[in-house]
């Protein structure tokens, strides 16, 4: 498998809300499947994506507190948050019943 992902590092504070959860942050970003392939987890090959340990690692986030929206790429979104037909491209406004 080709087109790993390119990645960061940064240093936060142990006790913060990240640090408290660092360990799944890796363990979610690790699971993070290829760029060219992005319905196959780049560890648990051939495991589609995403992957029993990525959603594991999602959960533990989430129950931090913390959004894993910010540590997914953009491109891989729609694979978590496939849209309903009742939601509005991100370009329209939303308008609310009753609203002028």
């Amino acid at each position: 498998m080709g087109g790993l992902r390119d990645i960061t590092a940064m240093v936060v504070a142990a006790e913060s809300p990240i640090g408290r959860v660092i360990e799944a942050i890796e363990l979610l970003t690790s699971h993070l499947p290829p760029v060219d392939q992005p319905a196959v987890c780049s560890l648990c090959s051939p495991q589609s994506w995403p992957c029993p340990a990525f959603d594991a690692a999602a959960e533990q986030i989430q129950a931090g507190a913390m959004p894993i929206g910010y540590l997914v790429p953009l491109d891989l979104h729609p694979r978590l948050w496939p849209a309903s037909p009742d939601t509005p491209p991100p370009h329209e406004p939303v308008v609310e019943q009753g609203a002028p």
